[in-house]
């Protein structure tokens, strides 16, 4: 999976995902959509030999990159407190 910054307005930010991994794209559209900045998260899904996928934050307020940033912050440091979680019960 390969992320690519496409397009950056001064609300709103176009990901396109190469390859998607929905295991990886779900987490992370669910993480943009608790936080309180974010307004509208969409995530389109084309035909792979057309166009590659897209994900579109937009902002209330702040910057829609930053939003981005902190939901992949979010998700790294739950799978870090579970991989720790884990390997303290062996």
């Amino acid at each position: 999976m390969e992320l690519q910054l496409i397009e950056r307005t001064g609300d709103t930010i176009h990901v396109g995902v190469k390859d998607p991994d929905m295991t990886i794209i779900n987490p992370v559209l669910g993480k943009l959509i608790e936080d309180q900045n974010v307004l509208d998260v969409e995530f389109t899904d084309v035909h792979p030999e057309l166009e590659i996928p897209v994900i579109m934050v937009t902002v209330s307020s702040g910057d829609a990159l930053e939003a981005f940033k902190r939901a992949t912050d979010a998700l790294v440091s739950d799978f870090q407190a579970a991989r720790e979680s884990i390997a303290g019960q062996s």
